[in-house]
């Protein structure tokens, strides 16, 4: 039961945190629409990853929204054919 419990918070603690990539930069949190965002950015890489909860959110609108809430944060516009991920968490490259 114990380990049950910490492999559960290790999983829920690890949910939004950065990847590899984007590690060690900055992070801030965007709303755009009906989506909230926590973007993680470093260099010319970024990650939107969706927070709040939806019953089957719709992936084009989820990247989009993703894509905008990253140009937001960044200040800087993402390169669309280098979006991809799903409707939890969006990646992109950075123009600066």
């Amino acid at each position: 039961m114990r380990f049950f419990f910490l492999a559960t918070l290790g999983l829920a603690s690890a949910c939004a945190a950065p990847g590899i990539s984007v590690m060690g930069g900055q992070t801030r949190v965007a709303r755009v629409g009906e989506y909230s965002f926590t973007v993680h950015h470093k260099g010319s890489r970024a990650e939107a990853y969706r927070t709040n909860v939806m019953a089957r959110p719709q992936a084009r609108e989820v990247f989009a929204a993703g894509a905008t809430a990253i140009e937001q944060v960044t200040g800087c516009r993402v390169v669309r054919s280098s979006v991809r991920g799903d409707v939890a968490l969006i990646q992109g490259d950075l123009l600066c």
